[in-house]
């Protein structure tokens, strides 16, 4: 949370923690000065909702997963193992519906569990720059030859100067790197102000990279249920939070025993948490699933032409945003939300029956 004060009276939880172990942590910055502070929690239907929101948007489907994976392979085509290859995690986001820490959580996969790739220092594709009044005394009479490169290949449009940093490494046989660098020591002695930006992510290869249909379907059905599970996980972390207020004991000794602790001095109970204050255990608020049949998601196949991915579908009913329903604009449809109270698995299961 960033705040590292001692006397904080009061912390209020106006939503439902991640996990008892965030939980913890931010009740953790109450009266660190040893003075009474108190810590409330207000839980409501809608903590849930937007807990599942999060983990079910987090969670690719097979179909996303499975052309990810393609796509990387196929990035990777003609390069050596021990070689390079370049990916936008950007475009990939965009292309395959899936958010950007769920991939980033995806090739750590591909990385730290199958070994297949390593990443290496990203790279930036595009260099813009706004000259300052020294940059043409200085670059005209640079004798480098980046910098002579730099000088002659740089395209003024209006304000910025714009750098193809690759096409001009290449015509002029000149390493990438002492490119950058130049322009990097333009920038920090104030002859230009310097603009970065369309990071390439770039990783090597470890070992022979799936390249068959088998191999990949295999992988898919590797990382599916890896993710899958991540989804079940974070569900979970969330009931836990639930149960722990609920539950018919001490909020500070469940709490220690989360941890695989004891309160001090042997105790208990607290005393002055809700339970030992009442010795009634808190009724957690319940929101009732409404039953989901074809007719329920009827309007939503009419709303949209979408057929490839029924989780994709299930996404609109259910009110998840994600990359391919922003861009399709999808969550602008009065569809959108309509089955927030429905079973998400339940839709995701008519989306794929329905229109068959």
């Amino acid at each position: 949370m960033g705040i590292d004060k001692p006397d904080i009276r009061n912390v209020v939880h106006w939503d439902l923690s991640n996990s008892i172990e965030e939980y913890s942590q931010q009740i953790g910055r109450a009266g660190r000065d040893g003075r009474t502070s108190r810590c409330m929690l207000f839980l409501s239907p809608s903590a849930f909702y937007l807990r599942e929101l999060f983990a079910r948007g987090d969670c690719p489907s097979r179909r996303s997963l499975h052309n990810l994976l393609r796509n990387i392979f196929d990035q990777a085509v003609g390069v050596a193992v021990d070689g390079v290859f370049k990916t936008s995690h950007y475009a990939q986001s965009r292309d395959y519906d899936i958010r950007p820490s769920p991939l980033s959580v995806i090739y750590a996969y591909l990385e730290l569990q199958f070994h297949l790739i390593r990443e290496v220092t990203p790279e930036y594709s595009k260099y813009q720059f706004e000259a300052t009044s020294t940059y043409y005394p200085v670059l005209k009479s640079d004798k480098s030859s980046e910098g002579k490169a730099i000088f002659s290949n740089a395209q003024k449009k209006a304000k910025y100067h714009y750098v193809d940093v690759n096409a001009i490494s290449k015509a002029s046989d000149l390493n990438r790197i002492d490119i950058v660098k130049k322009l990097n020591y333009l920038n920090e002695n104030g002859h230009i102000r310097l603009q970065t930006s369309g990071i390439e992510h770039r990783y090597r290869i470890l070992k022979p990279l799936p390249s068959s249909e088998t191999e990949v379907n295999s992988l898919t059905d590797d990382l599916h249920a890896r993710m899958r599970s991540r989804e079940g996980d974070a569900l979970h972390r969330g009931r836990q939070v639930v149960d722990l207020v609920t539950g018919s004991r001490c909020f500070a000794r469940a709490l220690a025993e989360h941890f695989d602790m004891d309160l001090p001095d042997g105790e208990i109970s607290c005393g002055h948490c809700t339970f030992c204050m009442t010795h009634t255990a808190l009724q957690g608020p319940t929101s009732q699933r409404v039953e989901t049949t074809a007719g329920s998601i009827a309007e939503v196949l009419a709303a949209t032409d979408v057929r490839d991915d029924p989780k994709l579908l299930a996404k609109v009913a259910f009110g998840i945003r994600s990359p391919r329903v922003t861009l399709l604009k999808l969550d602008k449809k009065a569809v959108f939300k309509s089955l927030a109270h429905h079973d998400f698995e339940v839709c995701v299961l008519f989306g794929g029956l329905v229109d068959r």
